[in-house]
């Protein structure tokens, strides 16, 4: 089953009850980083970032380095 997030949940669950639901669900982290910043500018995605890449034990740079195509 893949959770797909949509700003609709992410509208009504905070950030942490999202990204524990996103890893109970299977999803690796660099599928939760894309999915948070999905449509995201990098200037809106590096502000989202500093608060999301904690909750995931990683840094803000690995953040914004898996949110890249590769």
């Amino acid at each position: 089953m893949r959770l797909i997030m949509s700003d609709e949940i992410l509208r009504y669950t905070d950030l942490a009850a999202a990204i524990q639901l996103a890893k109970g669900s299977g999803m690796t982290t660099r599928e939760i980083v894309r999915e948070l910043t999905r449509g995201m500018t990098y200037m809106e995605a590096l502000k989202y970032a500093k608060k999301a890449a904690p909750l995931l034990d990683i840094g803000v740079a690995e953040f914004m380095r898996l949110r890249k195509n590769q």
